[in-house]
């Protein structure tokens, strides 16, 4: 009995209700009448040299409940017989309530997934949250950026990229319409078409609250990019982005969250707030719309230099073993001899002193006074969540192990 309640426990949990409660109640009723109908056979068939043991009886009842009768084993009395078509009939009721209960728990699913409502299984996976109509060129870069490691990962194990598995899970959740976010995520276990280097999913909820973070896994994800939310105004909103990276932080402090916001004013509260990374829009425009005017071609340059699409775009890229502790010069002859890639310099992630690691929650007088003295003593009080970035060193730097080469190509 106690074996039985966990298991009708882990059914209802995994099928829900009522489902999973049938499903278990078909399946004993199952075993029970291949039990029952095998004993009373057996007993009924004693004369029978074609039921010898129990286990013939059995084997006789399981087949003549699945409906396969193989006929290498029969009842020859009467009262066998009667015992026989009893079994016949209850099997057939039981086989097809069995089908159509499998059959539903299958379609529940699938309406399930549909509407964003299903528990997300996925593993290392990109949790982003909000919807806007830039989210096509996120996914874009992103499936750009998966290729590109598909391909690494084909030429290092001398391997065809259909023999590798695509691992690069990415989660949408928002409140968009269910019906809207179809046309983005497909059916089942498919790839969406524009995206075939990502498996999308949808989750369909307010993703503030931690029940609709928990339904995405983050407990299992890797990454979380907050962006600025429209799905429920004609607008993109920063107003849920702080909420969700306090609520993101608070259920795995260790997982790296990256934001994106319209207002600066936001752009302190998300660093106190431990955020790896903060993104403003439309920050460099003034850089751009100046460089135009007195260097033309620089706004051009930076454009291809971001685009997913063009050749000469930029890259991250690791530093071969044999060239940490050589000079920057041998590097930047190495990648433009064997890549074709200019190398702009390095960069590298450390666990740094934060400036929230010293301010206070409230940012009163003395936190003011503190960030004074450290601009008049020339330290950078920019946060970059961890990242250290070298551009243009001397050539005759000296590459430390940890770094990774920032390239164009």
């Amino acid at each position: 009995m106690r074996i039985y309640g966990k298991i009708r426990r882990g059914s209802a949990k995994s099928f829900g209700g009522n489902v999973g409660l049938n499903l278990v109640l078909i399946l004993s009723a199952i075993i029970a009448l291949v039990v029952i109908g095998a004993l009373l056979v057996y007993i009924a068939e004693q004369r029978n040299d074609q039921m010898s043991s129990y286990w013939d009886a059995v084997w006789w009842a399981v087949v003549t409940i699945t409906t396969v009768g193989y006929g290498d084993v029969v009842p020859h009395s009467v009262l066998g017989r009667v015992i026989g078509i009893l079994v016949m009939l209850s099997g057939i009721s039981v086989i097809s309530l069995l089908t159509a209960t499998i059959s539903s728990l299958f379609v529940a699913q699938r309406i399930r997934e549909s509407q964003g409502l299903q528990q997300i299984k996925l593993k290392g996976h990109t949790i982003i949250c909000g919807w806007n109509q830039r989210l096509d060129d996120l996914l874009e870069t992103m499936n750009s950026i998966s290729l590109q490691d598909l391909n690494e990962k084909s030429a290092q194990r001398g391997i065809a990229m259909a023999r590798l598995k695509r691992t690069n899970g990415v989660v949408l959740v928002n409140e968009m319409p269910p019906e809207k976010m179809s046309e983005w995520i497909p059916s089942g276990d498919q790839t969406f078409s524009d995206y075939p280097n990502l498996v999308l999913k949808y989750v369909h909820g307010d993703y503030t609250k931690e029940a609709t973070l928990a339904r995405a896994n983050i407990k299992d994800a890797k990454v979380v990019i907050i962006i600025p939310d429209m799905s429920m105004s004609s607008v993109p909103r920063d107003d849920k982005t702080l909420p969700a990276a306090l609520a993101i932080k608070a259920m795995k402090r260790d997982i790296k969250v990256y934001a994106h916001i319209i207002d600066r004013e936001n752009y302190s509260h998300l660093k106190r707030a431990n955020v790896d990374n903060v993104i403003i829009s439309d920050e460099h425009v003034g850089y751009l719309l100046a460089s135009d005017i007195s260097t033309p071609g620089i706004s051009q340059t930076m454009a291809a230099l971001l685009s997913s699409q063009d050749e000469a775009s930029l890259k991250r890229v690791h530093v071969p073993a044999e060239f940490v502790g050589r000079e920057f010069r041998e590097i930047q002859e190495y990648f433009k001899r064997q890549l074709n890639c200019i190398v702009l310099g390095f960069v590298s992630e450390e666990e740094s002193l934060k400036l929230s690691d010293i301010l206070s929650s409230d940012y009163s007088a003395i936190d003011s006074f503190i960030e004074r003295k450290f601009k008049a003593a020339g330290l950078d009080m920019v946060e970059h969540g961890g990242v250290r970035l070298n551009l243009n060193p001397p050539l005759n730097y000296v590459v430390h192990e940890k770094e990774d080469a920032i390239v164009i190509g």
